[in-house]
């Protein structure tokens, strides 16, 4: 009697641990197919609106890229990472889906922290109400229409407000190599196959050179105010042709600025860039000292 008692309680055991099994499996399974929350391509997004109950960011596509709605170029990679990721977030259940919920949650149409719509060029794509923060980059959301709330991976803060967040911080920088870069009325640099020459004269080829980078890889932190004063007129050549950057400076907060005749509005750079950029040409020359030794050791040596 003992002997079937023990060998039934081992087929339950069995029995149990194989149930287990296939509820975990079946509950892994799920989690790797959890159903989207959205379903859209990101590459048929031509227009992407980002708003609060207060101010909004609209962003359009065109042949040349993403623009923000005054024609200033948008970071290209920074919303094309977030259109991927809005077109792989997981929705496997809700988290509520009374009106009340909605409400508590802020994603309602007159309650909501962020609000994204996605179109293409023939429909709304999405219309997503973002919420409150149910846990470390988490956010509840709800699609206009529906009546589920559901908590999913991502943040309010991956979708800014703020359009200096969307800018193309590259917008100022030279097409391609410069071979000229002029200060108007001062100096000019150019690049011939010696070197670079300032005004005509061998120049510091180290110093030259960086120069150079500093309008090569310039970049803006984002659109300035119209003030300031006058500080100097680059002229730019490089592989599209030449072109002007003036630079301001006002001085009380000790803020720089920058406009082009390539790109409309004025942006700002750091101050130490800025500071970096103007220069005299006698900074560009090779330092008088180093020469002076040479030739010492020229004539100790002779």
């Amino acid at each position: 009697m003992n002997d079937k008692l023990g060998l039934l309680g081992a087929v339950l055991v069995v029995q149990l641990l194989v149930v287990a099994a296939l509820v975990i499996d079946d509950a892994l399974g799920s989690a790797a197919t959890a159903p989207s929350l959205l379903s859209f391509d990101p590459d048929e997004v031509v227009k992407f609106n980002v708003s609060t109950l207060e101010d909004s960011v609209h962003l359009y596509k065109d042949e040349h890229g993403w623009h923000l709605d005054d024609d200033l170029p948008a970071d290209d990679a920074k919303v094309g990472k977030v259109l991927d990721k809005l077109a792989n977030v997981s929705a496997p259940w809700p988290v509520a889906t009374s009106s009340d919920s909605a409400e508590r949650f802020e994603v309602t149409e007159t309650n909501f922290q962020r609000r994204l719509v996605l179109e293409s060029t023939e429909a709304t794509l999405a219309d997503l109400m973002l919420g409150t923060s149910p846990g470390y980059r988490r956010v509840h959301v709800r699609a206009e229409g529906e009546d589920e709330v559901y908590s999913v991976d991502f943040s309010n803060y991956e979708v800014p407000i703020d359009i200096d967040q969307w800018l193309d911080k590259t917008l100022l920088q030279a097409s391609g190599t410069i071979s000229r870069l002029a200060l108007e009325a001062s100096w000019q640099l150019a690049n011939e196959d010696e070197g670079w020459l300032i005004d005509g004269i061998a120049a510091d080829q180290e110093t030259a050179s960086d120069l150079i980078d500093r309008f090569a890889d310039l970049r803006v932190l984002g659109v300035g105010e119209a003030s300031g004063e006058l500080k100097g007129t680059f002229i730019v050549t490089d592989a599209s042709g030449e072109h002007r950057l003036q630079m301001f400076h006002e001085a009380e907060e000790d803020d720089y600025y920058v406009t082009s005749d390539r790109v409309p509005g004025r942006f700002e750079i750091a101050t130490y860039i800025a500071e970096q950029m103007l220069v005299e040409s006698s900074e560009l020359l090779p330092d008088v000292a180093d020469d002076d030794e040479s030739g010492a050791d020229a004539d100790t040596d002779g």
